[in-house]
């Protein structure tokens, strides 16, 4: 498929699922299947004649409804404990996903049986429930509700959030008895256990809070992480390195096809695939994992077939195959969308960037942080400042003094369990060495975080608009249209 086609089709079905999510259109389906029929006859006959542009027009048309069609039916369907809320019930059921540890408290979603719709269950600390636990939970059914970060601040839509994940419900501190275990998905169990098992090797050579960072750095782990600790990559604009973020992904993913790269070609690039989608399935596959697991097995099959690996291309692919699997995250998952404007400002801003530091030096790869750490921080800027109305003015130096070292201090933290796992004391010796210097490393980390989180000042708050967000984003999209216009039209400069 032509690349203007295959762009044309898929902003069209995006916008179809992001209208479906915004704008209550009841009737609008039965509208959209004579017009669809239509569509698709106009279609034909338009290739018959020739005539290309009304092919694509109609077929966009038609991406446009096949989008809103697909949002519309994940709205299908009553809730059928509706007329419960406000109430006492009880219901049996299964931990449907990994609990989430809190400080005081675990987080559980509950998958009642017999029913689509979740719940999500704040329970005590103690006992600890594992997913796939059979549970009867008796207590108080209310639906959540929206709230402000701080006052004064932007809502989040927390009712939309918790939506796209099918959850409708919440329940605080109900009464809960185990039933029983082992009622989900048995790879997923085993994933969990794979993952439980590493992080328990790393807290026994590395302390804590060094030990919460590495699992936040390599599992996308930051629940057990001190509230201090927390707000203190908060307030320095470091928050985005205690979630697996796409870069994180991409160096796993790098790792993993290394050590398959002493088999034949096409097996080490099936079991490198196959190891990606395992990893993405045992850090929970969340919406910035599942794009770079997309965008990397991506890469592997461009590699299979001998064809050249276009980035825009397989950014926009990963982005249709989410949105069709899970339209809700398009509008609702800020996870999602903030991984798409960071990849997008790695593609498009950060070469632009570094056409323009060029005192800055090579040496070890330095010019290249300073340039994508400087256009992620720039162009996320607006959409960050919109949905949560507060910002780290001060967050690209920090980033430009921790990012560096980021990869190093995941590749300790990986050697480091992965060598605990050699049993008796011989796993823990061989491990130490990778063990010290990773947590040399993450205290680094640490100090710097500390440092400049009691910066005066080191955040702002403001109240802005979508306008706003939209407005910047236009500016950002005419400033790289000018400059790569510019770029494309220069002269090669002499050696």
């Amino acid at each position: 498929m032509k690349a203007s086609t295959f762009y044309s089709f898929s902003i069209a079905l995006l916008c179809g699922v992001m209208t479906a999510s915004l704008f209550a259109l009841p009737a609008m389906p039965r509208v959209f299947v004579p017009v669809t029929v239509v569509c698709i006859a106009v279609a034909l006959w338009a290739r018959s004649q020739g005539r290309a542009p009304a092919v694509l027009i109609c077929g966009c048309v038609t991406a446009f409804i096949l989008g809103f069609l697909r949002m519309e039916s994940v709205r299908a369907g009553g809730h059928a404990l509706d007329q419960s809320v406000g109430r006492r019930i009880a219901l049996a059921g299964v931990v449907c996903d990994e609990p989430q540890a809190r400080e005081t408290s675990q987080g559980l979603c509950f998958q009642p049986d017999g029913l689509t719709d979740r719940i999500i269950v704040s329970a005590g600390k103690r006992p600890a429930y594992a997913y796939g636990d059979y549970l009867r939970i008796e207590g108080r059914l209310e639906l959540p509700k929206n709230f402000q970060a701080y006052e004064g601040g932007p809502e989040f839509d927390y009712v939309s959030y918790l939506g796209k994940d099918g959850i409708r419900y919440s329940m605080s501190r109900p009464s809960i008895g185990k039933l029983g275990s082992g009622r989900g998905s048995r790879l997923v169990a085993v994933l969990i256990y794979i993952k439980t098992a590493f992080m328990d090797r790393v807290r026994s050579l590395i302390p804590e809070p060094q030990s919460s960072l590495v699992g936040g750095l390599l599992l996308g782990e930051k629940g057990t992480l001190p509230k201090e600790v927390g707000d203190d990559f908060k307030r320095s604009g470091l928050t985005h390195i205690l979630v697996l973020s796409g870069s994180n992904v991409t160096v796993v993913a790098e790792s993993l096809l290394r050590v398959f790269a002493v088999l034949p070609r096409s097996v080490g690039r099936l079991f490198g695939a196959g190891s990606i989608v395992l990893f993405a399935l045992m850090t929970g596959a969340s919406a910035t994992t599942v794009r770079a697991t997309l965008m990397a097995l991506v890469g592997l099959l461009a590699g299979a077939v001998g064809r050249r690996y276009d980035v825009t291309r397989a950014l926009t692919a990963a982005a249709v195959g989410m949105v069709l699997q899970n339209p809700r995250i398009l509008a609702f998952d800020i996870s999602f969308q903030l991984s798409f404007l960071a990849t997008l400002a790695v593609i498009y801003v950060s070469p632009l960037v570094k056409e323009r530091i060029g005192w800055v030096p090579e040496k070890l790869g330095l010019r290249e942080v300073v340039a994508m750490t400087t256009s992620v921080q720039l162009f996320t800027f607006p959409f960050i400042f919109y949905k949560m109305g507060e910002i780290s003015v001060i967050a690209l130096l920090p980033n430009l003094l921790v990012l560096p070292i980021v990869s190093y201090a995941m590749l300790g933290g990986f050697v480091a369990g992965g060598l605990a796992f050699i049993p008796g004391p011989m796993g823990a010796l061989v491990a130490w060495p990778a063990a010290l210097a990773t947590r040399l490393m993450l205290s680094y980390m640490l100090a710097v975080t500390h440092f400049f989180s009691s910066f005066p000042l080191a955040t702002i708050r403001a109240t802005l608009g979508a306008p706003f967000a939209l407005l910047s984003y236009a500016a950002f999209a005419a400033l790289i249209w000018r400059l790569r216009r510019i770029r494309s039209t220069s002269p090669p400069s002499a050696s």
